[in-house]
C-alpha cells in the first residue's frame, strides 16, 4: 500500500464512484480503478463491492476509509511542521539582552511572537559584558548591547543599529536637583558618586571622569551590579550617569536628568554570527529590517 492509492481510494469511498473520484482527483477512469484494484491485492481483501451504479465499503474497506483519513491528516501535520522548521516558522530563537527598556525592540518582540507562533522564544537577560560571549560561543542567536561595548573587530558578526541613546544622570527624588530636567556636569561634580565597579567599560569611565574630575575612591561608592547601583541611588547615598534605556527600566524612583554639556551619544545595536544557520533568526532579522 503506498499514499497515493489510499488517497485514490478514499476519494472512491467518499463519491461513492469510481467516475466522480476520477473527476476530482485530475485522474483517468483507468487509473482510478487500476490503484484500487492494485491496493486491495497488496491487502488481500476486498475494500469495495462495486455494482453499474455505485460501490459500497465492507467491513475492511470502512475500517480502511477511518484509520486512512487520520493517517493522512497526520502525514499532513508533519510536512507543515517540517515545512515550518525549515523556513524558520518553527522551532527556536534565544535572545541574549542588556536588561533595557526599549519601545522599538519590544514591538518588535510583539510581533515576532504574533507571526511565528510555533517559535520557542526566549530573552535571557544578561550583563553588558557577558553578551558578546554568549553570541560568539552559540549560546544565544542574537544579542542586543551597547555600541560602546561592542569589539573592535566585528568581521564575525553582522549588526544592525536600533536607536540612538544617550547617558542620564539619576538622583534621589529628594534630591535638591530632582526638580530640574537639565544638569551641567559641573553641578554634579561634587556629589557622592555611585558607580558599578569593575564592569565600566572605556567609554562609562571617560563619562564618569568628566563629573568626578579625578577623584579616586573618595565619595565614590563602588557596586557589583546595575540593580544595586539604582538602589543605592534610590536610598540616599550618591548619585550616578547610567544609559538612558536603563534609566527607563529601572529608575521608577530615581530622578532623570540629562546632562546637557556631556557628549555620551551610543547605540542599541543588534548583532548575530554570520555563520548562524538558524531560519527563526533569519526571520527575526528580516522583521527588524521593515
Amino acid at each position: 500500500m503506498n499514499f497515493d492509492q489510499l488517497k485514490i481510494f478514499i476519494s472512491v469511498a467518499e463519491q461513492g464512484s469510481f467516475t466522480k473520484a476520477a473527476e476530482t482527483m485530475y485522474i483517468s477512469h483507468s487509473t482510478t480503478s487500476r490503484n484500487v484494484a492494485a491496493l486491495e491485492e497488496s491487502l488481500g481483501v476486498q475494500l469495495l463491492v462495486r455494482d453499474s451504479r455505485s460501490v459500497k465499503l465492507t467491513a475492511a474497506g470502512e475500517l480502511l476509509l477511518r484509520e486512512g483519513r487520520m493517517l493522512l491528516q497526520k502525514m499532513e501535520e508533519i510536512e507543515n511542521a517540517v515545512r515550518s522548521t525549515g523556513t524558520g516558522a518553527a522551532g527556536r530563537l534565544t535572545i541574549a539582552s542588556a536588561n533595557i527598556c526599549s519601545d522599538f525592540m519590544a514591538s518588535k518582540y510583539k510581533e515576532f511572537c504574533r507571526r511565528y507562533p510555533d517559535v520557542i522564544f526566549g530573552i535571557y537577560h544578561k550583563e553588558l559584558s557577558e553578551i558578546v560571549g554568549q553570541v560568539m560561543y552559540g549560546e544565544a542567536d542574537l544579542g542586543v548591547s551597547f555600541s560602546y561595548v561592542m569589539p573592535l573587530d566585528m568581521k564575525a558578526f553582522d549588526a544592525q543599529r536600533v536607536s540612538k541613546e544617550k547617558f542620564c544622570a539619576i538622583v534621589p527624588l529628594d534630591h535638591h536637583l530632582s526638580h530640574k530636567k537639565t544638569v551641567k556636569a559641573e553641578e554634579l561634580a561634587n556629589e557622592n558618586y555611585v558607580s558599578v565597579g569593575e564592569q565600566r567599560s572605556e567609554f562609562t569611565k571617560k563619562i564618569e571622569d568628566a563629573v568626578l574630575r579625578g577623584r579616586a575612591g573618595s565619595g565614590v561608592l563602588s557596586v557589583p551590579t546595575l540593580e544595586s547601583l539604582f538602589m543605592q541611588v534610590q536610598s540616599g547615598n550618591g548619585i550616578s550617569l547610567v544609559p538612558y534605556p536603563m534609566a527607563r527600566e529601572y529608575g521608577t524612583n530615581c530622578a532623570i536628568l540629562d546632562v546637557e554639556d556631556l557628549d555620551t551619544n551610543f547605540y542599541i545595536v543588534v548583532f548575530w554570527l554570520k555563520n548562524n544557520d538558524n531560519p527563526s533568526l533569519r526571520l527575526f532579522c528580516e522583521l527588524m529590517a521593515e
